[in-house]
């Protein structure tokens, strides 16, 4: 490359293609793939060979162009509709259902000359009738009572998986194919018809950069014969250096996503630093951060960086606890700093051997205002974890971050992390009112009248009723998923091996295969067990006041209200309520590891919301804890808002008696950290700072004599702050763009739908945090 571009130029054209990307207001490509799809319904019996045979096509006919601001080519805009709720403007939480029906993403397409209503309607109405969509359809109907108002709730899972494209970038497409074709079976001649399709890909970019040779400077026509040669060399061939390592992975990124258009959310990358740190031989780390700053745009599409929590890992230690950081990871947070995009997530994997220049360099993304911050993992932690629930020894280093925050293996591990949701404080509220809503009065589900004195026994005998029926549906809409086979993907994930499609129900394709099943409402739960226990204790014949006061929402019953509010509650470190938790938490994780998949896997336990603590919050009653109807609940396995009152050390202290070796399937917690704490002269200093006052009491406490916690991200701010950033974003935000994290992943700010905006700033709690 020396020569071709001059110093900096690759990163002033990187700023430039983003620029580009976000004055993109229509996504019309995932149309266009669903339209072929439905055009060549009928000409294949065989459903991998029809899945192979439609992605080529798509990738024979779908638009392309090439930007000339480009140093590679390769987009994932024809993948994704405006459909991401949080990040959508017009978002309402009264509203939001789910993703659950395919068909709705047709209105995310404005009709126009081109895209007539009825060219809309006609593939809309052929989408409906899909084997995949009605038996999903007939799933939803059948346990519609149930999640109407979440008491569980069921998803089919496109995306969240890791895929391993390591073989591929070292031996080329070309290998692959040829291995292929030396096994029978269909499964292998579909995996080698989708293999091709990037070969085609790449061929019709070829012609593009060709025709834009004609016109192009001298400048330019240099760097176009660079992207020329390159594609020549990959993917047929393997990479031998960065750029191509880069070109090669963009371009299988970009048939990946086709293959599940629309909308493939959380494809995560992996440990990022490790794959591409054998191709950057001699390349600096200014100029390898150069090439990554083009790598990071293309994860942004459009408008508002529609392809949400596709997650980039850095860090992490081998079998033996080296560190295994290089210098790939230095240059990918510089990438990551000096462009700050919306996405993709960058987490971080930290362990007791991480050096301290790791954190001296994450200190400028906490203290910089506006400044996307890494989700952070004790890698430690995560081996323990998996270790102790079946992961072999030898792939352990591989551990990945799917999406937000799930923890799986790179390229071998099917999660379907997030196929079910688990809403334990609405079933808390069922069992106090014989399975009838207090939110709207309709009876949910037949439960019998509990007592007070036996909320327990009642609850989680409610509890495993609704597992059982939560466990039925979440199979039944992965059986219906498994109609859309992935033959591309599944070459990643096992399939090159095996033969076995990725999303088959009956044979398992990759090593490692299991169910999610995200668990809301822990405190609150246990937080509502313990203040019916001070009230029977203290005013026994308060007992029917409760249940009257909860059905009217305490409008009627403040005083009573106050006194439930002052019961103990989680995140103060004191023993009652801490037990309940932890109590609390072993019961349901063991409750759904019992369920089974469609494989007669287990179901993995995941104590994360994903603003669903928001979202499931506003169809939960008011319960004992004090908490009115249609508030949030608590995120993850936080403290629910406004309840842990005596600062970060007691925080902690709650927060490290929980069962973490049950979390396999992952968890949410964030912490909102007012930055006058840090007095360090520099963001450098800071980051050691935050490492010593922060992670290492969390993470690394000699103390905490069992599995200590693995999961954490941080808003470094205050909401006065965040408050300007609304009121004057030209003053505050010039670029339009002011990085937060609102889950486990980290969105600009201004994008965010208002509540979103509210909720984040909520959610700061700074007093569960002080450290004075």
């Amino acid at each position: 490359m020396k020569g071709i571009y001059k110093k900096g130029e690759m990163t002033r054209l990187a700023k430039k293609l983003f620029e580009e990307e976000r004055q993109i207001k229509r996504l019309d490509g995932w149309f266009l793939a669903q339209e072929i799809q439905m055009q060549m319904e009928g000409k294949y019996k065989d459903r991998e060979i029809k899945a192979a045979e439609s992605l080529k096509e798509i990738v024979r006919t779908i638009p392309l162009s090439v930007s000339d601001y480009a140093i590679f080519v390769g987009t994932q805009r024809d993948s994704f509709a405006r459909s991401y709720a949080l990040i959508n403007p017009t978002f309402k939480v009264e509203e939001f259902s789910g993703y659950c029906d395919p068909t709705v993403v047709f209105n995310d397409i404005e009709p126009n000359d081109e895209f007539t209503q009825d060219r809309i309607d006609k593939v809309r109405n052929h989408t409906k009738e899909t084997d995949y969509v009605r038996q999903l359809t007939k799933v939803y109907d059948q346990f519609a009572d149930d999640m109407k108002e979440v008491a569980y709730f069921v998803e089919q899972v496109t995306g969240h998986l890791i895929p391993d494209f390591r073989a591929a970038l070292k031996y080329g497409l070309k290998s692959m194919i040829e291995s292929l074709e030396l096994k029978e079976g269909s499964n292998y001649e579909a995996m080698k018809i989708s293999l091709e399709s990037v070969l085609i890909l790449a061929k019709r970019y070829q012609e593009i950069l060709k025709e834009k040779l004609r016109g192009a400077s001298e400048e330019r026509k240099v760097q176009i014969k660079f992207m020329l040669d390159t594609l020549y060399k990959v993917p047929e061939n393997g990479a031998e250096n960065l750029y191509e390592a880069i070109q090669m992975f963009l371009l299988l990124w970009q048939v990946m996503c086709l293959e599940q258009a629309p909308n493939p959310f959380a494809f995560s990358v992996g440990n990022a630093d490790r794959i591409f740190e054998p191709y950057r031989k001699d390349m600096d780390r200014e100029k390898a951060s150069e090439l990554l700053k083009h790598f990071l745009v293309f994860f942004n599409v459009a408008d508002r960086s529609w392809a949400i929590s596709q997650n980039i890992l850095i860090g992490g230690r081998d079998i033996s606890g080296e560190d295994l950081t290089n210098e790939t990871s230095y240059a990918l947070l510089d990438a990551y700093y000096d462009m700050n995009l919306p996405q993709p997530i960058l987490s971080v994997k930290l362990h007791k051997n991480t050096p301290e220049k790791l954190y001296r360099e994450l200190g400028r993304f906490f203290f910089t205002p506006g400044m996307l911050t890494p989700s952070l993992f004790n890698d430690d932690s995560l081996f323990e974890v998996l270790r102790a629930h079946g992961v072999a020894e030898e792939d352990l280093p591989d551990i990945s971050i799917a999406g937000c925050q799930e923890p799986l293996i790179m390229g071998k591990d099917n999660g379907n992390t997030t196929n079910s949701w688990l809403n334990l404080a609405k079933i808390l509220e069922l069992t106090l009112n014989k399975g009838r809503s207090t939110i709207t009065g309709e009876k949910i589900a037949d439960l019998p009248q509990g007592i007070l004195s036996n909320v327990r026994e009642d609850f989680y005998r409610n509890t495993e009723l609704f597992v059982h029926r939560m466990t039925e549906a979440a199979n039944g809409v992965s059986s219906a998923l498994s109609n859309q086979r992935v033959p591309f993907l599944s070459c990643f994930m096992g399939g090159m091996e095996n033969g076995i499609d990725l999303r088959d129900t009956e044979n398992q394709g990759t090593k490692y295969n299991g169910s999610g099943c995200l668990i809301h409402g822990v405190s609150v739960v246990a937080d509502s067990f313990i203040a019916i226990d001070t009230l029977l204790k203290e005013r026994p014949q308060d007992a029917d006041r409760l249940l009257v006061a909860l059905s009217n929402n305490f409008e009627n019953d403040r005083e009573l209200q106050d006194f439930l509010l002052s019961c103990h509650k989680f995140g103060n470190n004191i023993e009652d309520v801490d037990k309940e938790v932890v109590e609390l938490t072993n019961k349901i994780s063991e409750l759904v590891r019992s369920q089974k998949n469609y494989l007669g896997n287990s179901f993995r336990p995941d104590f994360s919301s994903p603003s669903t603590h928001l979202l499931y919050g506003y169809w939960v009653g008011a319960t004992p804890d004090g908490r009115k109807q249609r508030e949030m609940l608590g995120y993850g396995v936080d403290p629910l808002f406004g309840e842990a009152i005596n600062g970060m050390g007691f925080r902690m202290l709650s927060t490290m008696k929980l069962p973490f070796e049950q979390m396999n399937g992952g968890y949410a917690s964030h912490l909102g950290i007012d930055p006058k704490y840090f007095r360090s002269k520099d963001v450098e200093e800071k980051g050691l700072e935050f490492k010593n006052k922060i992670i290492t009491p969390l993470f690394f406490n000699p103390e905490q004599g069992k599995v200590s916690p693995f999961y954490l991200y941080v808003n470094v701010t205050t909401p006065e702050i965040l408050r300007k950033v609304l009121k004057d974003p030209k003053k505050y935000a010039p670029s339009g763009v002011y990085i937060m994290r609102i889950h486990g992943t980290f969105v600009n700010f201004l994008d965010l739908a208002p509540a979103i905006q509210q909720d984040i700033i909520k959610r700061l709690d700074l007093q569960s945090t002080t450290l004075a």
